[in-house]
């Protein structure tokens, strides 16, 4: 027996995940010294935002809308002058009837007014529901675009992530932005419209309201700039958490998760980083109570000296009976309007804080994208690259370079290394990805950085390790949604080359097959399957530049000899570069370039360089035999 001690061992204390801070947030200081004059001056900037994503959505329901509101304050002002003018009959002498004789038309104006007015409620409600979708889409779609064209480079910088999480909150704002612009126009147009009536009952009234709501008015601020803070202080840790979430649940990690008996840790990580933001939630409570319930007694005592106000001007006989009424039935309208403009310009302000990271990141992304120059019309026959060198953001020394380099068309080139030793950096300089640090990356003597990325892509196939399972068809996981002049004959040829016709002809819908088991009806290829259809996609497109990075790495056999027999065929019409760990397929390549640590130490045949003693392309391949 081993030396138990009889109680049970200890299980060791779980590690809790590290905590990261988010520090680039666009207003932090525009927070730290918020005031209701600020306030005030950014709400136009959402409204002016809000604005022309309804216009680009649909300008008619936009105008609907506008004049619906417009309406509504009107409608509000005529009810009001309507009840002022009933309120003399019905509140001084004579009979009952005689009272009700001498105030029924303004009051059936007043009822008509108020009919109107929900009329035109209901037409601008059901013309922000024709808009809002939209406007989120919108939002939605220049968040996606500015990801799919940004530079490679960018995702690189340490803070990227940080930044489109914070810009993916504003994005989701947008879905909001309607309501609340509607709820603060609505009740600045009420607010004019009350004014109006007050200020010719009694001058005194306006100024005696605009008092009762400021503390309310302070208090949102209060609230929106604990909101902001709050929202910066945990979008690390929701950021982490999102992310964690998807390696918990995706199927592609199931296997591992499950084999490797991970769920005790992963569930404690995920609990770990759920508590922290939950912490910081809780934490934050009696912040907003003490400035809520501040802002409500200061709200309460100013509404109160209002009425005060207002019972002192009847008893001492410097207003009529009638106008009080009036003001009495003001001043309700005019405090529910002045609570709307306040509350809603608050949530206002919120948007325009978020939208401004939004509005960053979508500006940065666009300056970053890859449309730098003049287009790349012709496929390259020569690609140079002369003491060219990357350095990720961030980091000092060079991932790759200086590295000079020339690649001709109808060549094949291998590309070997340990790893970190700069293979993936240089794929991405060849094919245009990103532009180097230094030195220059040139096609048939033209700068990369200085072309245009979008259609310099149109000339290269990139197979990658991660290649993509797209949720697409079985076609267009092969055209890309890109089909070629000769149609379906040239996706089978595809599929002929990497051996996955018989397989695909024997899915459920053949070429329509859905290739995603996790929707419902697909059907989920095994892992040499989608390396196949990887490596199908580059025969299909035929490029100027073919780039294969481990192409065969979860393949058998023939699946690798079918490729490789593909690209021999294939190698006169174009640049083939191949990255590779399995040194038995350099065979294929006309030239094999040695990549450690970001330089080029050896070039040549593969007889050329197995013979080099001491050499590192030599030692690789040894080891790979000594097996």
């Amino acid at each position: 027996m081993t030396g138990k001690t009889g109680k049970q061992a200890e299980k060791p204390v779980l590690a809790a995940p590290p905590e990261f801070k988010f520090t680039w947030g666009q207003h932090k200081q525009a927070m730290e010294r918020l005031s209701l004059v600020q306030m005030a001056r950014r709400v136009p900037v959402s409204l002016a935002h809000t604005a022309r994503l309804a216009l680009a959505v649909n300008r008619t329901a936009f105008f609907v809308l506008v004049c619906a509101q417009v309406l509504g304050g009107i409608c509000t002002a005529a009810a009001l002058a309507a009840i002022s003018r009933a309120m003399g009959p019905l509140l001084t002498g004579g009979t009952v009837e005689e009272r009700i004789t001498a105030a029924a038309w303004p009051l059936i104006v007043a009822a008509a007014m108020t009919a109107l007015g929900a009329l035109a409620s209901i037409a601008s409600g059901s013309a922000a529901r024709r808009l809002a979708p939209g406007m989120s889409t919108l939002a939605d779609l220049a968040m996606v675009d500015a990801h799919m064209d940004v530079d490679l480079a960018a995702y690189d910088a340490p803070d990227f992530t940080e930044r489109s999480e914070a810009a993916e909150t504003g994005s989701a704002r947008s879905a909001m932005l309607l309501q609340d612009a509607l709820g603060f126009t609505g009740g600045l147009i009420d607010m004019i419209a009350v004014a109006s009536v007050l200020a010719v009952v009694h001058p005194l009234l306006l100024p005696l309201l605009l008092l009762s709501v400021i503390p309310r008015g302070l208090g949102s601020v209060y609230a929106a700039r604990l909101d902001y803070a709050l929202h910066n202080e945990t979008i690390a840790s929701r950021n982490i958490k999102h992310m964690m979430r998807w390696h918990l649940t995706t199927p592609k990690l199931a296997d591992e998760l499950r084999g490797n008996s991970m769920r005790e840790y992963c569930h404690h990580w995920y609990e770990a980083v759920c508590g922290r933001i939950d912490s910081r939630m809780v934490s934050s409570a009696p912040r907003y109570l003490t400035v809520y319930l501040i802002a409500a007694t200061a709200s309460g005592a100013f509404v109160v000296l209002t009425y005060g106000a207002l019972a002192g001007l009847v008893v001492g006989g410097y207003m009529a009976i009638g106008a009080a009424g009036t003001a009495i039935v003001a001043m309700r309208t005019s405090t529910a309007a002045l609570s709307s403009l306040v509350v809603y310009g608050a949530a206002m302000f919120q948007h325009a804080l978020y939208l401004g990271d939004y509005a960053a990141f979508i500006e940065q992304s666009a300056e970053q994208s890859g449309a730098r120059g003049p287009q790349v019309a012709q496929a390259p026959e020569k690609i140079r690259l002369e003491e060219a060198t990357y350095t990720y953001p961030g980091k000092d020394t060079p991932a790759l370079g200086p590295v000079s380099l020339t690649l001709n068309r109808g060549e094949v080139v291998a590309v070997v290394g340990e790893n970190g030793a700069g293979k993936s950096t240089l794929i991405r300089l060849l094919t245009a990805l990103t532009a180097p640090t230094t030195g220059t990356v040139s096609w048939d003597g033209v700068p990369t950085s200085d072309s245009d990325q979008r259609t310099a892509w149109t000339h290269v196939g990139l197979v990658t390790q991660s290649y993509g399972h797209w949720p697409f068809s079985a076609r267009e996981n092969i055209t890309l949604g890109q089909p070629g002049p000769r149609g379906e004959e040239a996706v089978w040829e595809a599929l002929d080359a990497v051996g996955m016709r018989p397989t695909v002809a024997g899915f459920p819908g053949g070429l329509d097959t859905l290739l995603a088991r996790s929707l419902w009806g697909g059907h989920e290829p095994s892992g040499g399957q989608w390396q196949r259809l990887a490596c199908g996609r580059a025969f299909h497109r035929r490029p100027a530049l073919l780039v294969m990075d481990e192409p065969t790495s979860a393949m058998d056999p023939r699946g690798e000899h079918m490729v490789f027999s593909g690209l021999r065929d294939m190698r006169e019409e174009r640049i083939t570069v191949i990255v590779t760990h399995r040194m038995e397929n350099c065979r294929l390549a006309d030239r094999i370039v040695v990549l450690d640590a970001g330089r080029i130490t050896e070039q040549g045949s593969f007889d050329q360089l197995v013979a080099v003693e001491g050499g590192m392309f030599r030692e690789l391949y040894e080891l790979s035999q000594d097996r």
